[in-house]
C-alpha cells in the first residue's frame, strides 16, 4: 500500500480554528448564564457542542489526512470529506503539481460546501476556470502553493491536495501506472 501524507495546517489556519473554538466557548458561556427557558438553552447547547465538535474533528483529522492506494482502491482521508475511489477511477498519468500563486485559472473561486480558513481550504469549491474540485490546500510560508492535483475519471471535478514534498508525492503516483 502507498501512501502520501498531507500537510498540516499552517500556523494562521490552526490559529484561526483555535479562535473559533475560543469563540465558541465563549458563546456557551454566555448561553448558559442568560436567564432563557430551559428548552432553548438546552437546544442551543446542542447546537454548540455539535458544532464545536465538528471543528475538534476538524483539526484532529487534518494531521492524520492522507491519500492512500493500492492495486484495487484509493482512499482518501480528510476532516470530514475522505472519499473513496476505485484505482481505475484516478487518471494517474494526467496527475500534475500545479503552483496556485502562478496558475490563478486554478484558484478556488466559490466554497461550494466546506472550510475556509485563512491558509486552509478545504471541502468541495469552484474553481477560477469554472471546475469543480475538491481541496486540502494548505498555503506555504514562503507565499508559492503548489498543489498536487489528481483527476479522477468519469467525474466533473479534480482533488486538489496540498503535500510537503510535491515532486516526491508526484513521483509515487506516476510509479502507480508500472504496477
Amino acid at each position: 500500500m502507498d501512501i502520501i501524507s498531507l500537510s498540516a495546517l499552517g500556523p494562521s489556519a490552526l490559529y484561526s480554528l483555535i479562535g473559533l473554538l475560543a469563540g465558541l466557548l465563549v458563546i456557551a458561556v454566555i448561553v448558559l448564564r442568560k436567564p432563557m427557558p430551559k428548552n432553548a438553552k438546552y437546544a442551543s447547547m446542542g447546537i454548540l457542542l455539535a458544532v464545536f465538535g465538528v471543528f475538534v474533528l476538524t483539526l484532529y483529522q487534518s494531521y492524520n489526512s492522507e491519500l492512500k492506494w493500492d492495486d484495487t482502491g484509493v482512499s482518501l482521508n480528510l476532516p470530514l470529506y475522505s472519499q473513496d475511489f476505485t484505482a481505475s477511477d484516478i487518471d494517474w498519468q494526467a496527475s500534475y503539481i500545479a503552483d496556485l500563486a502562478i496558475k490563478t485559472q486554478l484558484q478556488p473561486k466559490w466554497r461550494i460546501n466546506g472550510l475556509g480558513l485563512p491558509g486552509y481550504a478545504l471541502g468541495w469549491f469552484k474553481l477560477q476556470n469554472g471546475n469543480k474540485a475538491l481541496l486540502s490546500v494548505v498555503a506555504a510560508e514562503n507565499g508559492t502553493q503548489k498543489v498536487v492535483i489528481v483527476p479522477i475519471i468519469d467525474k466533473d471535478y479534480v482533488i486538489m491536495i496540498s503535500v510537503e514534498q510535491p515532486d516526491t508525492a508526484l513521483a509515487l503516483l506516476h510509479t502507480q501506472l508500472t504496477h
